[in-house]
């Protein structure tokens, strides 16, 4: 049986790298994550429900929306926030087969910005997967909520 919360894990650490060029903490400092910056939460249907949900805490977002878009200087705040909806949609879209199956079919929604008392409910609730990646810009928290509809 795969391990959700590592698959979960492994996947934002993969697209976090790949995708924005933020890289994994090579000595994460516990508890120490830094200030919210924004939460996502893409919206998923097909052989499960429910939507994934990350929030990004520290300086993650001027990185990764620069990154992401060749420029030197941090872009606009909503071009961060379309950043990092982009990498949720994409986290999403690549963790579901992998928590399901590979032959599965899912219909994704756009990302939505949420405010973060309602990502602290999400994190809080019986998630199907849970994971915190440590960024050397700060942490990015990570909960799925699904329910199969097998």
């Amino acid at each position: 049986m795969k391990n959700p919360n590592q698959e979960l894990y492994q996947t934002a650490a993969t697209v976090f790298e790949e995708v924005g060029f933020l890289f994994i903490a090579t000595e994460p400092e516990n508890g120490k994550a830094g200030h919210f910056e924004a939460a996502i939460s893409v919206g998923f249907s097909g052989a499960a429900e429910g939507r994934l949900v990350l929030a990004a805490y520290g300086s993650i977002l001027a990185s990764l929306s620069a990154n992401m878009l060749g420029e030197d200087d941090p872009p606009s705040p909503k071009q961060q926030e379309d950043a990092l909806g982009e990498v949720t949609n994409i986290i999403c879209g690549n963790v579901l087969p992998k928590i399901f199956n590979k032959n599965d079919t899912f219909r994704l929604c756009a990302p939505q910005t949420i405010p973060s008392d309602e990502f602290s409910t999400c994190f809080s609730k019986d998630c199907l997967a849970k994971a915190e990646v440590p960024l050397e810009e700060g942490v990015v928290r990570l909960a799925l909520l699904a329910e199969s509809k097998r």
